[in-house]
């Protein structure tokens, strides 16, 4: 009997997880000189839920004959697990150094955000991109 709820609480996890489809959003942004060598991507009026877990990724534009996407920047927001009402906040995102080479070169570039956790939609007021 134990088993058989271990497994079904399992496979309900599982099935969970699976469900739930990342919400993408893309951006072009210009890039400043000065944000070339250390780019930050800062999210102006940022919109999240109080209380709720959140895990962004920025990804670059594709590259490569798979057309992957390459991760710049993995942030997060760590909840209580209480959902309260929309808030808004600035986010500060350090880009990697992949990102630095590809911004190296450019003038403008197009950078999709991905929420991994988290329902609210991707809402932001200015997206600009800048130096640390």
């Amino acid at each position: 009997m134990k088993q058989a709820l271990v497994a079904f609480s399992i496979a309900a996890a599982m099935a969970c997880a699976a469900g739930e489809r990342p919400i993408e959003k893309s951006i072009r942004l210009t890039v400043p000189t000065e944000a070339r060598s250390t780019p930050v991507l800062m999210l102006e009026g940022f919109e999240a839920v109080a209380g709720e877990r959140m895990t962004l990724e920025v990804l670059g534009p594709p590259e490569g004959k798979l057309k992957a996407r390459p991760v710049l920047a993995v942030s997060g927001l760590v909840g209580s697990g209480e959902r309260g009402g929309i808030e808004t906040m600035d986010l500060v995102v350090p880009l990697n150094e992949r990102a630095a080479r590809l911004l190296a070169n450019r003038s403008e570039v197009t950078l999709t955000l991905r929420l991994r956790r988290g329902r609210h939609p991707l809402k932001w007021k200015r997206a600009y991109l800048t130096s640390s």
